[in-house]
């Protein structure tokens, strides 16, 4: 979190990567024009194909069957053109991102179907996900948009279903690689305006970004307003602790994975043969514990 200082009272400025923070910016039905501004710039949509207004939706695609999953997206809208987007924010790499917004943008689009039961009445479907991690290792690349189109050829099948990956370690490369001519993107990016003030809205191309384009300097507003309120500060704390908490248990299990994977690595070294100088160099396990782990192995 940032801090702020106004009315000589210093508060903290929430961080609109926090699922919470993002959802009460985007997913404000009092106010859509954040939403409607991020989404033409995602899609790539202008003039008379520009998205004029939305509906925020209910972010849940319920279970029809029990042994169905549960899916619930940060913020979910249809637009008057009667596509509906689902945006996830994801800080960490739970390693099923791929799978995940599939199956999130499959059911979305057979809910659909059921509701108008005409196949041609389906209209389109759009997945965005921001991460805060690399997926696709995409170097500087930072905005991949993947429908479905022939292998060799290319051609586009249809345009009904469409996936979005936004990663921000990848614009902050794309940042860092172009220092020279960056600040000439902005005010002809508005993707990269709405990512650099999601990403940081301290940074100083995100202040450039607000000066550019009014609606940023708008939601920049919206967030020092509900950064100033103690009660969302507190469910904002209680989000953001829930998080920490979640990926340090997360990575302790990944550890414990590691750890069991050098194991199991020395166990079958020692029985190939391999002295426990040359399954330490192996496995980076110190030699003394290995002779604790091997001392009941039998070669």
């Amino acid at each position: 979190m940032k801090i702020e200082k106004q009315d000589s009272k210093i508060f903290k400025l929430m961080d609109p990567k926090i699922d919470f923070v993002f959802k009460l910016l985007f997913g404000n039905e009092k106010d859509t024009s954040f939403l409607i501004s991020f989404l033409n710039a995602a899609l790539e949509l202008e003039g008379e194909k520009a998205i004029k207004t939305v509906i925020i939706m209910s972010p849940n695609n319920d279970k029809e069957k029990q042994d169905e999953k549960y899916s619930i997206m940060d913020v979910k809208a249809k637009a008057n053109d009667e596509t509906v987007i689902n945006i996830e924010i994801q800080l960490k790499d739970e390693h099923n991102m791929r799978y995940r917004t599939v199956y999130y943008l499959s059911k979305t689009i057979a809910k659909r179907l059921k509701e108008e039961d005409n196949y041609k009445a389906i209209y389109k479907t759009v997945a965005i996900n921001i991460l805060n991690f690399d997926l696709l290792d995409s170097g500087t690349w930072f905005h991949n948009r993947y429908r479905f189109t022939e292998i060799e050829t290319k051609q586009e099948l249809t345009d009904i279903a469409e996936i979005q990956f936004m990663e921000l370690p990848a614009l902050r490369r794309y940042i860092q690689e172009n220092k020279a001519s960056i600040q000439e993107a902005i005010g002809k990016n508005r993707l990269l305006e709405w990512l650099v003030f999601i990403d940081n809205p301290e940074s100083e191309l995100a202040k450039l970004a607000e000066t550019e384009n009014e609606v940023i300097g708008r939601a920049r507003d919206m967030l020092k307003t509900l950064s100033k309120d103690e009660k969302i500060q507190e469910e904002y704390m209680a989000r953001e602790k829930a998080i920490m908490d979640k990926y340090s248990a997360l990575n302790e299990a990944e550890e414990k994975g590691v750890e069991k994977g050098k194991t199991e690595d020395a166990i079958n070294f020692y029985k190939m043969g391999l002295t426990i100088d040359q399954i330490a160099k192996g496995t980076g396990i110190d030699e003394e514990r290995l002779k604790a782990i091997l001392k009941d192995v039998k070669r």
